[in-house]
């Protein structure tokens, strides 16, 4: 993140290369750019989900960023991967096709070479072919999610303006920010690249790299603030070395399982991010992926009350500011912590807490099922500790516990003290991430002793991720059944 001090200094260095008050100059026949909030989805398949539309139109959308292909080095009808394009045009917004680069194409950004105008000519004659289709729905515009170096950014800025030129009439091309030069030379080269991008996106919150909203206006070009709302996770082998990223449609699964070993990150400083590890005890497989004793998996999850308070603040007095992007990972909802139904709830302003229900119901002589369901798309805090719900079986005693989906379970008397099995009346079960729209696999307890009259009074405890916290007291246990009277016999005449 950059300070104020930086900003000011690529400021005046605008202003003495031609960006006078106001946005830099533009033709006449420049693009007109979506004003308001755009949706980022990063994963090819997203586009197939069938809700797609429905969500946009509620979240009134202006834009959707959808991944548009994979881009290589060499220039050629073949440059250019075409994404699998959404099952029917999509009708709420219009869609902006987000460019992925090959990791050679990635080593030219990332040095002198930069790509080539050759290699945006064939791009840009592949995305105009793939365009006048129709299957894309309204496509406003190319977005390209480039890594880039200074040195190369003269090269970039020249690849940019040969893809809009080569793109059908009115669409525009904006490029990704993460990063803003510090050197003096550096910055003289950040111009021409700035120059050529019809607009940025500017990542502003979120576990990878950032920049700072203040110094991203002061360049005066148009801009979305950008969130990115994804789970990062690493698997780490022996030693710490690296084997690679983790699906976040994982972290529900792998976070309560008993064969790894939970901690939060304490060593992470950053308001912006959630931090846990889990260290394997046993070898463990799932989700196709295969670990043994000691392997570590790190998570960085976005910390959503450091994000509610940036969607608030960041934008406040950025005259160049177009809106927001929410980057969103995943195929579906189903894959997703944070999912474009909270956002939902968070534009509308409603209710941000999980909405929980509870049940314990008779299962079979002498046991009891305890049930757990999140009706809401809202998850909890992820912690060993704070999520739980708790059942009372006195005067009956626990002789065996089943946990079913749950991740553990503790055992205490009436008095809220931790006891031995034998002694213990109240049984604890621990959730460490509740899910959006979770059912947890109902869990089984095996009693000594008779039921209490209308088995068996709960209570319910959570964090929210977003900072509420969610309790609830005793239930009242429920009336007895009333006894069935047989009908009256008729009389016979």
């Amino acid at each position: 993140m950059r300070t104020r001090a930086g900003a000011a200094l690529l400021a005046a260095l605008l202003v003495a290369t031609g960006c006078r008050k106001g946005d830099a100059p533009r033709s006449a026949a420049a693009p007109r750019l979506p004003k308001g909030d755009v949706v980022w989805l990063t994963d090819p398949q997203a586009a197939q989900d069938p809700a797609l539309d429905g969500e946009l139109g509620r979240l009134g959308a202006v834009a959707v960023f959808l991944p548009g292909g994979t881009l290589g080095a060499a220039a050629g009808p073949e440059s250019l991967e075409m994404a699998p394009p959404p099952p029917k045009p999509l009708e709420q917004a219009p869609v902006v096709l987000v460019l992925r680069p090959s990791e050679t194409l990635v080593a030219a950004l990332t040095t002198a070479d930069g790509p080539s105008e050759a290699l945006a000519v064939s791009a840009a004659a592949t995305l105009s072919s793939s365009i006048a289709g129709g299957r894309l729905g309204r496509v406003a515009g190319v977005h390209l999610d480039f890594p880039f170096a200074p040195q190369a950014a003269s090269r970039y800025a020249a690849f940019v303006v040969a893809l809009r030129r080569g793109l059908p009439h009115g669409m525009f091309v904006s490029i990704t920010l993460r990063t803003l030069p510090s050197a003096e030379e550096d910055r003289k080269r950040f111009v021409a690249l700035l120059e050529a991008a019809d607009a940025l996106v500017a990542i502003v919150f979120g576990p990878e790299p950032r920049v700072d909203p203040t110094a991203t206006d002061a360049l005066r070009r148009p801009w979305w603030a950008a969130y990115d709302t994804r789970a990062v996770g690493e698997i780490q082998g022996p030693g710490g070395v690296a084997r690679g990223p983790l699906p976040a449609r994982l972290v529900e699964p792998l976070s309560g399982n008993g064969r790894f070993q939970f901690e939060n990150d304490l060593s992470v400083n950053d308001g912006s991010v959630s931090a846990f590890t889990l260290t394997a005890r046993a070898p463990v497989r799932l989700g196709g992926l295969e670990f043994s004793p000691g392997d570590r998996i790190a998570f960085r999850l976005p910390a959503i009350p450091e994000m509610l308070f940036q969607l608030g603040s960041n934008l406040a007095g950025k005259r160049y500011a177009l809106g927001r992007a929410m980057i969103f990972d995943g195929a579906s909802e189903a894959e997703r912590v944070f999912d474009l139904a909270a956002l939902e709830d968070i534009v509308l302003g409603r209710s941000l807490a999980p909405v929980l229900e509870a049940s314990v119901k008779p299962a079979g002589k002498g046991a009891v099922a305890v049930e757990l369901v999140n009706q809401s798309h809202h998850a909890s805090v992820i912690s060993r500790v704070d999520n739980w719900v708790e059942v009372d079986l006195f005067p009956a005693h626990p002789a065996d516990v089943q946990i079913g989906g749950f991740d553990r379970y503790e055992v205490y008397d009436r008095a809220g003290q931790a006891v031995t099995p034998g002694r213990a009346t109240v049984v604890r079960f621990f959730e460490t991430l509740i899910a959006p729209l979770e059912h947890v696999t109902p869990a089984r307890i095996l009693l000594r002793g008779p039921l209490p009259p209308g088995c068996c009074r709960f209570r319910m405890h959570a964090i929210s991720a977003a900072g509420p916290e969610v309790a609830t007291d005793w239930s009242a246990p429920a009336p007895p059944p009333e006894p069935t009277k047989p009908p009256p016999r008729k009389k016979r005449t």
